[in-house]
């Protein structure tokens, strides 16, 4: 009897498995969010209830799904718990997971899967809020010949250096060319190069 319930069990998994596996390659996002909501199911465990936490203000509390250990910045311990990566190792050692996978090696299998997917998904969230950064500086950027300031999308003019930096990780530090030098301080190359010659 434990048996059949077991390889059910592994079917019904790797059912599931063949379904993500091909929304990945021809779903979209709706279809996704779709198959996790059915394929993921509800814990009856809570871990406000299981550790008798009163942290309202945690994100885990009284949500549905019950995986605290996929919710970033729960607040165990009374402090926040940071990333969903950074705490996921600790949060496996936990009693609240530790009683919802119960001790059965098919349902810590279905878990696993359900925190690759929940990773992978935020990963892909990362990748299109980057890529999204990245589309502002792409294309054709309106510049002044005159002054070197950029026109952006609401018409307002910007410094070069302030544009750049709004729209990206770039920070600049100032200096000056020679060619600027010399058209700004005539004759201080020159002088610079007799001083040398000396």
């Amino acid at each position: 009897m434990e048996v059949e319930q077991t390889r059910q069990s592994l079917t019904g998994l790797i059912g599931d498995l063949q379904t993500f596996l091909e929304l990945s390659f021809h779903g979209n996002n709706l279809s996704m969010r779709d198959w996790i909501r059915d394929t993921i199911n509800r814990l009856d465990s809570r871990c406000w209830i299981i550790r008798n936490c009163e942290e309202t203000n945690c994100p885990a509390y009284r949500n549905e799904c019950g995986r605290c250990w996929l919710i970033a910045g729960t607040m165990c311990g009374g402090e926040v718990q940071g990333k969903f990566a950074d705490k996921y190792n600790s949060c496996t050692e936990c009693e609240v997971y530790r009683q919802a996978i119960n001790s059965d090696p098919v349902s810590e299998l279905r878990e696993l899967v359900i925190a690759l997917v929940h990773s992978l998904r935020m990963r892909e969230e990362e990748l299109r809020e980057t890529r999204s950064e990245l589309k502002v500086l792409s294309g054709l950027l309106p510049i002044c010949v005159s002054c070197k300031k950029i026109r952006d999308d609401k018409g307002y003019w910007t410094q070069l250096e302030t544009y750049i930096h709004r729209h990206s990780e770039a920070q600049f530090t100032h200096g000056i060319c020679l060619d600027c030098i010399e058209k700004l301080y005539p004759g201080v190359m020159d002088r610079q190069q007799n001083s040398d010659d000396k």
